[in-house]
C-alpha cells in the first residue's frame, strides 16, 4: 500500500504534463547553454545529470528543499512551481504580465526557452527555488529572465533579495560564458521574485539601496556603482480579478497562482474555489486535465491545514462530476501514505547514519536495526497526525479528546486500516468500525 518515499508530487504532475500536447518541457529550440531543451540538465553540486522531458522526475539533491536523513526532499511549493511554470506554455503568460511592456513586445515568444540549472545558494534553499528562461528578441540578440520563487510565509527581514538576486546574476553570466567563450557581449537578464506570503513584500528592490553612499559624493561616484532593480511579482497585492484577466495565461497557470495566493489563507478556501469553477472546468477539458486539477488541489490540501477535505470533494462533485471528486479522495489518500512513508525512510536514514559514525560494523547493523525501529514510530506518528487532520476536517468537533487517545494508543496496523476509510466513511462511527 505504501508507495515510495521519493515519489512526490512531482512524479504525479510530471506524468501528467508529458502527456499532455504541447506541454512538454522546453521545445525544440536548442538551450541557451549549448543543450537541447528537450531535456533539462540539472546543475548543482559538481553533478549535472540529465533529466530527459520529465522536468521533476528524480531531480538530484541539490534541487530540494527538506533533509530526509542524508537525501533532501523538495517541498510541495517548489513543487507545483516547477511542475507548471517550469514549461514555457504556462511560464508564456505569466512573465507576459510581470516584464516591461516594450520588452514583451521585443521578444520572439515562440522560443522562450527553459535552461538548464539552479543558481540559489545552498544557504537559501529551504526558501527560494528557481527558473532560468531564454527568449530571442525579433533583433536576434538574446535575453534572459531569471524567475526566483519565495516561498516563506512572510518577506526576509535581512534586506538582502538585492545583494542575493545580483550574485544569482554573475552566476549566470559566469555559465553563460563558460558556453560562449568567444562571445563579446553577456546577454541581459531581467530578475523576477515571485512571493505568496500572506504579508506584502517589504525588502528594498534596488541594489542601490543597500549601498552606503553619503549623498554630498553620489553625484560624484554613480556612474561608477552597480545599480538594477528586481522585478516583483507579489501575489499578497493582486487581486483576483488581475489574476484572471491576463488573457495569455493559460487555464492551469491561472489556478495554481490562484492557489499560490491563498496556500495560507484561513479563510473558506472552498468559497474561494466556487468562484473560480469556470476556470477548473477549463482546466478539464484539456487532455488528462482532471490529473492535472486533482493534483493541484492535493497541493492545497498538503500545504493548507484550514481546508474542508469534504466540502471540497463536495464543491468538485456538485460543479465538476464525480470524478473530479474521486480523483481528490485518491489525492488525499496519497498525503496520508506518503507521509507514513516518509517517517519510515527517515528514521531508517537516520540509524544508518548514526551507525555510520561509529565507523564499525556492529554499529552500522545495529544503526540500521535501530533505525528500522524509529523510522516504523515516526511513520507511526506521521501518519497519525495525518490521520487526525483529516479527520477533523471531515468530522469536525466530533474529533474529541477520546479520539485523539484512541489514534495516540493504535498500532501502525490499526492506522494503516482507518486511514483506509476516511475518505469515504459516511460516519466517524464507520472510520474505527472492526
Amino acid at each position: 500500500m505504501f508507495r515510495h518515499s521519493v515519489e512526490l508530487l512531482s512524479d504525479s504532475l510530471a506524468d501528467q504534463h508529458d502527456t499532455l500536447p504541447g506541454h512538454g518541457v522546453g521545445s525544440s529550440t536548442p538551450g541557451r547553454f549549448g543543450e537541447a531543451s528537450s531535456s533539462v540538465r540539472v546543475r548543482g553540486c559538481g553533478n549535472r545529470p540529465t533529466v530527459p522531458s520529465r522536468l521533476l522526475s528524480n531531480l538530484p539533491s541539490s534541487h530540494r528543499a527538506l533533509t530526509v536523513g542524508s537525501r533532501m526532499i523538495e517541498n510541495p511549493h517548489d513543487l507545483m512551481f516547477k511542475a507548471v511554470l517550469g514549461q514555457p506554455e504556462h511560464a508564456r503568460g505569466v512573465l507576459r504580465g510581470v516584464l516591461p511592456p516594450a520588452l514583451v513586445e521585443a521578444l520572439d515568444w515562440s522560443t522562450l526557452t527553459l535552461q538548464p540549472g539552479s543558481f540559489v545558494d545552498p544557504a537559501f534553499r529551504h526558501q527560494h527555488t528557481d527558473l532560468l528562461y531564454a527568449a530571442t528578441r525579433r533583433d536576434g540578440s538574446d535575453v534572459l529572465v531569471y524567475l526566483l520563487f519565495e516561498h516563506q510565509s512572510a518577506p526576509p527581514t535581512d534586506g538582502r533579495m538585492a545583494e542575493r538576486m545580483l550574485g544569482y546574476k554573475v552566476a549566470i553570466w559566469k555559465h553563460w560564458r563558460a558556453d560562449h567563450p568567444k562571445g563579446k557581449t553577456l546577454p541581459m537578464i531581467l530578475p523576477i521574485v515571485m512571493y505568496h506570503g500572506a504579508q506584502p513584500w517589504s525588502e528594498p528592490r534596488s541594489f542601490e539601496a543597500l549601498l552606503d553612499v553619503p549623498t554630498a559624493l553620489r553625484p560624484a561616484v554613480e556612474p561608477y556603482l552597480v545599480r538594477f532593480t528586481y522585478l516583483l511579482l507579489d501575489l499578497s497585492s493582486i487581486s483576483e480579478d488581475e489574476l484572471r484577466e491576463n488573457a495569455m495565461r493559460t487555464a492551469l497557470a491561472k489556478l495554481v497562482m490562484m492557489c499560490f495566493k491563498y496556500a495560507r489563507t484561513r479563510a473558506d478556501f472552498v468559497q474561494i474555489l466556487r468562484r473560480w469553477m469556470d476556470v477548473a472546468r477549463e482546466v478539464i477539458r484539456a487532455p488528462h486535465g482532471l490529473e492535472a486539477l486533482a493534483q493541484v488541489m492535493r497541493y492545497i490540501l498538503e500545504v493548507n491545514e484550514y481546508v474542508a477535505t469534504e466540502e471540497l470533494q463536495g464543491l468538485l462533485e456538485r460543479e465538476l462530476g464525480p470524478e473530479a471528486r474521486d480523483a481528490t479522495m485518491t489525492a488525499g489518500q496519497r498525503l496520508i501514505e506518503q507521509g507514513r512513508q516518509q517517517g519510515i525512510e527517515q528514521g531508517i536514514q537516520q540509524g544508518i547514519e548514526q551507525g555510520r559514525q561509529q565507523g564499525i560494523e556492529q554499529g552500522r547493523q545495529q544503526g540500521i536495526e535501530q533505525g528500522r525501529q524509529q523510522g516504523i514510530e515516526q511513520g507511526r506518528q506521521r501518519a497519525q497526525e495525518l490521520l487526525l487532520r483529516f479527520l477533523r476536517q471531515r468530522f469536525g468537533k466530533e474529533v474529541d479528546v477520546r479520539v485523539e487517545q484512541r489514534l495516540a494508543a493504535a498500532t501502525f496496523e490499526q492506522i494503516d486500516a482507518w486511514s483506509a476509510r476516511v475518505l469515504s466513511a459516511a460516519t466517524l462511527a464507520d472510520v474505527f468500525a472492526d
